[in-house]
């Protein structure tokens, strides 16, 4: 009878295990500094994406970048253009933005997003929260709109004009996109955006 017992609790170990076992992040690309990761998971269709990187700059600059929509454009990868749709805050907006199609056959996208700033006092890092509301305004002619988007930054000064900076996207296009070929994708826009934000910060510092 123990005999059986042990078997039946090496089983129940096991599945535990398999059951509570977290999927790894993958690293992707790594250049210039920019650690660009994705991570499959059984119940998305699309892969999250994570970068790790570190920028120079000043606090204050990267989270001015992130919440001047109009200058999205100028750095952030595939942006057609950005408008601000609402203002609720100094620390809230909601913002609507068309993305490029990458291809001839595919059209293009629209996002509508609320971006949240949290400052965290116990660590001295500036969490922001990006979250699409597919919902706020009608649908518009031509334009296929993201039903999900969810970004989270963590900025965090590790030392003079150092920025920590972890990024992580969860998204789902909408469409008829295949997920495989999404997929392969995956480190590009994340690579470009970031290697923009690294420059539009050095000049900031000598503005």
């Amino acid at each position: 009878m123990s005999f059986v017992y042990s078997i039946l609790l090496s089983v129940f170990v096991l599945f535990s295990h398999l059951s509570y076992s977290q999927p790894d992040w993958v690293l992707r690309k790594e250049k210039d500094g920019i650690f660009v990761y994705d991570l499959k998971t059984d119940n998305a269709k699309f892969n999250s994406i994570k970068v790790e990187t570190e920028l120079t700059g000043r606090v204050e600059d990267l989270v001015y970048l992130l919440m001047d929509v109009e200058t999205h454009i100028k750095w952030a990868y595939g942006t057609k253009s950005a408008e601000l749709l609402q203002r609720i805050s100094d620390k809230e907006i909601i913002f609507y933005k068309v993305i490029n199609s990458p291809g001839l056959v595919v059209s293009d996208r629209d996002l509508v997003v609320r971006l949240k700033v949290i400052p965290d006092p116990a660590s001295k890092s500036i969490n922001i929260e990006s979250i699409a509301i597919p919902d706020f305004i009608p649908p518009k002619q031509n334009l296929v709109r993201v039903p999900l988007s969810n970004e989270t930054w963590i900025i965090t000064p590790s030392a003079a004009q150092k920025l920590k900076i972890k990024y992580v996207l969860q998204v789902d296009p909408g469409g008829a996109l295949p997920p495989l070929l999404v997929n392969l994708f995956v480190t590009k826009g994340p690579y470009e955006t970031f290697t923009n934000l690294k420059e539009l910060l050095k000049n900031k510092m000598v503005d």
